[in-house]
């Protein structure tokens, strides 16, 4: 009688150092932290807890599953989307191809809002309004920070709100964010004419034309929507000043990311309005132009 064949599997160890291999010569530069990260993924481990097991192997059904992330992987899909969350503020996001990567830079937004706010607002009854919300990690990181605040959160697609609410509730802030559907590129409608201590945007601004040139993790797989900013890159800011300087409170204050080579302009459109003072553009880490606020003129 013959024995029954049994499907060969690997260690941590051997896999790890194979799928490094694997994502390098696919052109991932992180090769190293990636493969770790969509191990402990499959595992239902920390990634630091890897090195505690190295010899452990991994069952057929976790070796077959985790074959298919790398796959994934090596089509250049973002991680995010494999893994399906995404750190920001040091917060977990649920994130999905309905929505835009949060990316580090756009911290930013949040280091503005708490500088201009100062430490006492912090506890005081602010009203925040976050237009394109997205995954809506600058209305819960806001909410979060500002634990009287009361926050509403925008976007054009319901499919897109869902997730954000979810991330919401995730992080116990959803009794004190409004989600609302509303397209940035209209009139805005809100209930009851309500106005804003702070309006916050990391709108699309990539020139339509640039599209095709991006990485294609990005070009490929995150929704053009909320890249695409029109021809120069700047439709959704022609949009967001007129309609800010509406439901903005006198002394309140605009605060937008901006795409590189971008912030002059963004300012210009500022002063053209007018309304406006105090027009600041500050730098990320790696020094370009990121973030441009406003002060809406008292009285």
């Amino acid at each position: 009688m013959m024995d029954s064949v049994k499907k060969t599997t690997h260690s941590v160890q051997t896999i790890l150092k194979g799928t490094i291999a694997i994502l390098s010569a696919n052109g991932i530069e992180k090769a190293r932290l990636e493969a770790e990260l969509l191990l402990s993924h499959v595992l239902k481990v920390r990634k630091e807890d890897l090195i505690i097991y190295p010899g452990q192997e991994l069952t057929a059904e976790q070796e077959e599953r985790f074959g298919r992330l790398v796959e994934r992987r090596c089509r250049k899909e973002p991680l995010a989307y494999i893994l399906g969350d995404r750190e920001f503020w040091s917060l977990t996001f649920q994130v999905d191809p309905n929505v835009l990567i949060p990316r580090p830079e756009t911290e930013g937004i949040i280091e503005r809002l708490l500088s201009l706010a100062g430490p006492e607002a912090r506890l005081k009854p602010v009203r925040i309004l976050d237009v394109g919300t997205g995954s809506g990690i600058l209305a819960i990181v806001s909410a979060v920070e500002f634990v009287q605040a009361r926050v509403t959160a925008v976007d054009i697609s319901e499919v897109v709100l869902e997730t954000a609410r979810g991330n919401a509730r995730r992080h116990q802030v959803a009794d004190r964010i409004n989600f609302l559907q509303m397209d940035l590129m209209q009139n805005w409608i809100l209930p009851e004419n309500e106005t804003f201590d702070f309006i916050l945007s990391n709108p699309p601004y990539i020139p339509s034309k640039d599209i095709e040139r991006l990485m294609p993790d990005i070009r490929n797989y995150e929704p053009q929507a909320a890249l695409d900013g029109g021809p120069d890159g700047l439709n959704c800011y022609r949009s967001i000043v007129p309609n800010a300087f509406s439901c903005l409170n006198p002394g309140g204050h605009l605060i937008v990311e901006v795409g590189d080579g971008q912030s002059e302009a963004v300012k210009n459109i500022l002063h053209d309005h007018g309304g406006f003072e105090d027009i600041e553009i500050v730098k990320d880490l790696s020094g370009r132009d990121r973030i441009v606020s406003a002060g809406r003129v008292r009285g």
